[in-house]
């Protein structure tokens, strides 16, 4: 017969017990070089803009990857319910991108936003300035209006009394609806806001926000997460309605088409990869997490007037018309050769994601119709360059290829740098998880239970959280303790004090 396990001896709270230092790579790994695209490559997939880049970069102090996703990113706004790729029947996509730029505070991330975005502001003003006037007209129809409905109304009760006909209504005594206020860009708004912004007008939108990990983390603060399937739908481009409770008519938005661009830094990002559910909503951005570069004064300047030129003429795209005369999405269709290209890709990606875990496993199953919308603005970018002739009526083979290869050759290696170290197999995520309760809570113990009772998404049975517990037994971080009380063992894991020393 087997003899009794004896119990171990709990552990005292004690910093000057024999103590190994916690092992803290768990929560920052190593992270792979940034990956540079060649000169040659980099011409290849940005054509005629190449220049224009590398010139804003070096104008900006700041890395080209940097410009070169903000121009993206702010053309497929501009682009947006104008023009979606299919690559065959049933199978289309919107432009919308989402673009995150990583990197340190210092790294260049503010200038290269300003390098892009000061064109969209300039347009942005001209349409404030076309809203105003327009205003300006409305209200004064609608003065008008207003006494011609009074004396219309004044009318109609004369002839009532007068047992005549009364008179119709006379088309002064409607001013219509008042103007929308069109814009490009915004920056902060409720998903209520959005939606009615999308509704007045046809075209989609740019969600900028310098933090992007606060304003992911945000998502969930207030409203139990209810902001997340909106965001989700915006990045698809369908039809979305949202019910209000100041008015008994929903806002019906034919197709909630967001981009988003903004920038974080890393230690912000790990921490949101941390906490954050995979839901698919960090899969949707594409990432990139340059190096800095040398600091040195610029001689290359902006051509503002370029960019400005070339964002005018996608702004005018016209769009298609419904059987009721609505506006809606043209589609570009796919070459053959386009397609056959695309399914390769889609092959590729297929093994791709075989071989990886986590947030990157997700973003990789995104990486075909990532880059289906870019192929599209890539496209829609030559042409706005010069404007010569009219827009692009067919995705070809050069433009898909060029696509393919900044999506799967570049930007993954990218998102691998951002967050591919960050995601690592579910039981590390847990442990990151409990580490995270750790360090903001700083308990003498922790029981199972307790981390159960946090409503961590994936962790409400023992089993994980069992085997994070196992992982920070490893890096040092706690040691288990089994009591005894009333012929009942109890586990708990006891934290490493000196922890709060190296924080």
């Amino acid at each position: 017969m087997n003899a009794p396990v004896k119990p171990v001896e709990p552990i005292p709270f004690d910093a000057g017990s024999d103590w190994p230092e916690p092992d803290f790579t768990l929560l920052k790994p190593n992270r792979p070089v940034a990956p540079v695209l060649s000169d040659a490559d980099f011409a290849c997939i940005f054509g005629p803009w190449s220049k224009w880049i590398k010139d804003a970069a070096e104008a900006k102090g700041a890395p080209v990857d940097y410009v070169a996703l903000s121009l993206i990113a702010v053309a497929s706004a501009v682009i947006s319910n104008a023009r979606w790729a299919s690559p065959w029947d049933d199978w289309k996509e919107p432009t919308v991108i989402w673009a995150m730029l990583v990197g340190d505070p210092s790294a260049g991330k503010s200038p290269a936003l300003d390098a892009v975005l000061d064109s969209v502001k300039e347009i942005d003003a001209g349409l404030s300035e076309t809203y105003k006037s327009s205003r300006k007209d409305w209200e004064a129809d609608a003065e008008i209006a207003g006494l011609a409905q009074s004396q219309w109304k004044s009318d109609v009760k004369r002839a009532i009394s007068d047992g005549e006909d009364p008179p119709e209504k006379p088309r002064v005594a409607e001013a219509g609806s008042p103007p929308v206020r069109e814009r490009i860009r915004i920056s902060d708004a409720t998903t209520e806001k959005v939606a009615e912004l999308l509704a007045a007008s046809w075209r989609g939108l740019l969600l900028f926000r310098d933090e992007l990990a606060g304003w992911l983390s945000s998502m969930d603060r207030y409203n139990g997460g209810g902001d997340r399937p909106f965001w989700l739908e915006a990045y698809g481009g369908r039809s979305y309605t949202v019910d209000r409770k100041s008015s008994p008519e929903p806002i019906i938005v034919d197709h909630l088409s967001v981009s988003v661009l903004g920038g974080t830094q890393p230690d912000k990002l790990d921490r949101l990869l941390v906490k954050t559910d995979d839901d698919g909503l960090l899969a949707r951005f594409l990432t990139v997490y340059p190096d800095p570069v040398p600091l040195s004064r610029p001689v290359a300047k902006i051509d503002h007037e370029r960019l400005q030129n070339a964002l005018e003429r996608l702004r005018n795209i016209p769009a298609d018309k419904c059987d009721s005369g609505s506006p809606r999405p043209a589609v570009v269709p796919f070459s053959v050769a386009a397609a056959d290209m695309l399914q390769e890709f889609r092959e590729q990606c297929r093994k791709w994601e075989a071989g990886s875990h986590g947030f990157l496993k997700g973003h990789i199953g995104k990486m075909p119709g990532l880059a289906v919308r870019l192929s599209c603005v890539l496209a829609h970018l030559d042409w706005a360059f010069d404007a010569e002739g009219a827009p692009p009526e067919c995705i070809d083979v050069n433009h898909i290829a060029r696509a393919c290869h900044l999506v799967g050759e570049h930007y993954r290696l990218h998102a691998e740098r951002a967050y591919g170290n960050a995601a690592p197999p579910q039981e590390i995520r847990n442990a990151r998880r409990v580490a995270q309760v750790i360090m903001q809570e700083r308990p003498r113990s922790l029981k199972v239970r307790d981390i159960q009772h946090r409503g961590l998404s994936g962790m409400q049975s023992a089993k994980p959280i069992e085997e994070a517990f196992s992982i920070l037994e490893q890096a040092d971080w706690v040691r288990r303790s089994i009591e005894t009380t009333g012929g009942r063992s109890s586990l708990s894991y006891i934290v490493n004090p000196r922890l709060w020393r190296a924080l």
